[in-house]
């Protein structure tokens, strides 16, 4: 799905693409949410134009390779691969995230301890949660955010683990069942153009100063900042 968003324009060379992985509700699958709309104020700005493409983040991360986008998000700040950061570079705003685990059962929480158990995660984040958790890859299983959390409800993996706001939402959607959480380890939330894009890391950091992003994710903060473990129920709000 592309969106195009209209902002002040210098140039017919002046257009942003971004490839954005749905993480809500920072950014849904309608190209709407706090990110986006911060990306809104980036751009206006910078006197660009957002060309918005919502794609899997592993897909994003080709894209950005191979100069199909100028910008792709939401990257887990400072906790790519080597190889990621050999030809990207990501911006200075970053917005802090709960990586958490969710589960139908208690003891799947401990995931260092339950073995034999899948884990399920959405496309492009097995590398870096692997990393961060110590687990294994051949555990993992990566689908879209509606379909991992459709498969931890059917029980086809035993534990998701993902950024809680947006599993959370999912979940208070489909859950007919009690689902236990836990924290894992608090991650940034960032964005990432290619490292060669000098000109343009310039010209959005200066935009990026000019910005109140406190202001855009303060609904954010207040959905985030909830007890660290515990259950959602089927009749939650």
């Amino acid at each position: 799905m592309i969106l195009a968003v209209s902002a002040p324009v210098r140039s017919a060379t002046d257009t942003l693409r971004v490839g954005l992985e749905p993480f809500p509700p920072l950014i849904t699958e309608e190209a709407s949410g706090y990110s986006v709309e911060w990306l809104r104020a980036v751009a206006r700005e910078a006197g660009m134009t957002l060309r918005l493409n919502i794609m899997p983040y592993s897909r994003a991360k080709i894209s950005l390779m191979a100069d199909q986008v100028d910008l792709i998000g939401h990257t887990p700040y400072g906790l790519e691969s080597d190889r990621f950061y050999q030809f990207a570079q990501e911006l200075s705003h970053r917005v802090t995230t709960r990586l958490e685990a969710f589960s139908l059962s208690r003891d799947h929480l401990a995931l260092k301890e339950a073995t034999n158990t899948f884990v399920g995660t959405p496309f492009g984040n097995t590398g870096f949660i692997a990393e961060l958790t110590g687990l294994d890859q051949d555990r993992f299983v990566e689908g879209t955010l509606e379909n991992v959390v459709n498969m931890l409800l059917a029980s086809r993996v035993d534990t998701v683990v993902f950024e809680r706001v947006s599993v959370m939402t999912r979940l208070r959607k489909e859950a007919e069942q009690p689902v236990y959480y836990r924290r894992i380890e608090q991650v940034d939330a960032g964005f990432a153009i290619r490292a060669s894009d000098t000109a343009l890391h310039q010209r959005l950091e200066s935009a990026i100063d000019a910005v109140n992003a406190d202001a855009i994710y303060r609904p954010y903060a207040d959905l985030r900042d909830v007890p660290s473990e515990g259950v959602i129920r089927p009749d939650a709000e």
